[in-house]
């Protein structure tokens, strides 16, 4: 077997086949969820199953090493260049997958807004550096023996393994993504019962004798202004109620899937829905305290 890092004129930019490289994905999936979960439970002083995924495996550290791998390749022999790339290949792929998870489940699974120099809170100028230095040692040092025990195993067995792994994967996949998304609607339903509370509210508050004020404040959201207060009042408890209904009627199984992916990823924020996702938090921390 050829090896990419060989240094000998017989190597060939893409010696490793298919199977190979799910196995190096595979493997250094697995490294990031062990290095990242060790590193968030020691922070927060209790063991976290870090990750968005279920099983013990970090996909962006997987395919962050495929993609470091693949863009050193041809510049092996240059430390300054192999540093360079798996610095911005990295780094970009932090960026555009923080980016595509919040746009989807409205939550930033990691946040760098407070540190200095970051770009919209996906990535930050103060983890250049060590991806650099994650680069070299990728290549230079811990690849090596991975590679080596991967090139080792029979096409077959390794064939088999891939298939399982790939199999299993694409199953946590969806339903982790499941759970991303009833806790997405459970912050939804619970802004729209607080939005329409507050709505309710303000129609309390006008007095009866201030129609104009009443009328120029529902022309200001978009609201008709031909119903009577009375009206309005009861069209607004009836909307609040059935958003009340929706949240009650939530079932457990959401409510346990929103549980499992904050506890995975403490870190987590949403700035699109701040408040009530921090309401979420902290019931999800009492209900926790008071199962001990």
């Amino acid at each position: 077997m050829l090896s990419l890092y060989a240094n000998t004129k017989e190597d060939i930019m893409f010696a490793y086949n298919l199977w190979q490289w799910i196995a190096f994905f595979i493997i250094y999936c697995l490294i990031g969820w062990i290095g990242e979960s060790l590193y968030v439970s020691w922070e927060h002083r209790k063991w976290v199953n870090r990750g968005f995924l279920h099983g013990p495996f970090l996909p962006i550290y997987g395919f962050g090493a495929v993609i470091i791998l693949i863009s050193t390749i041809p510049v092996r022999n240059n430390y300054f260049l192999i540093f360079l790339f798996g610095m911005l290949g990295a780094t970009l792929l932090e960026y555009f997958t923080g980016w595509v998870m919040e746009q989807i489940f409205h939550v930033k699974y990691w946040d760098y807004t407070y540190d200095f120099c970051n770009l919209h809170g996906y990535i930050c100028l103060g983890w250049f550096f060590p991806r650099g230095v994650c680069a070299l040692l990728l290549t230079g040092l811990v690849h090596t023996p991975i590679e080596k025990l991967v090139l080792s195993f029979p096409a077959i067995p390794l064939m088999v393994i891939d298939i399982v792994f790939t199999v299993y994967f694409i199953w946590d996949m969806i339903t982790s993504a499941q759970e991303a998304f009833d806790l997405k609607k459970i912050i939804l339903e619970n802004e729209e019962v607080q939005r329409m509370q507050k709505r309710l509210d303000v129609i309390h508050a006008f007095a009866e004798d201030d129609k104009q004020k009443f009328e120029d404040y529902l022309k200001e959201k978009n609201m008709q202004y031909n119903k009577s207060k009375e009206e309005l009042t009861k069209e607004f408890e009836a909307k609040l109620q059935a958003a009340k209904d929706r949240v009650a009627n939530r079932s457990e199984k959401a409510k346990t899937h929103a549980t499992r992916i904050i506890r995975r990823n403490p870190g987590s924020i949403s700035y699109k829905h701040k408040e009530e996702f921090e309401a979420i938090r902290k019931r999800i921390e009492e209900r926790m305290q008071s199962k001990r």
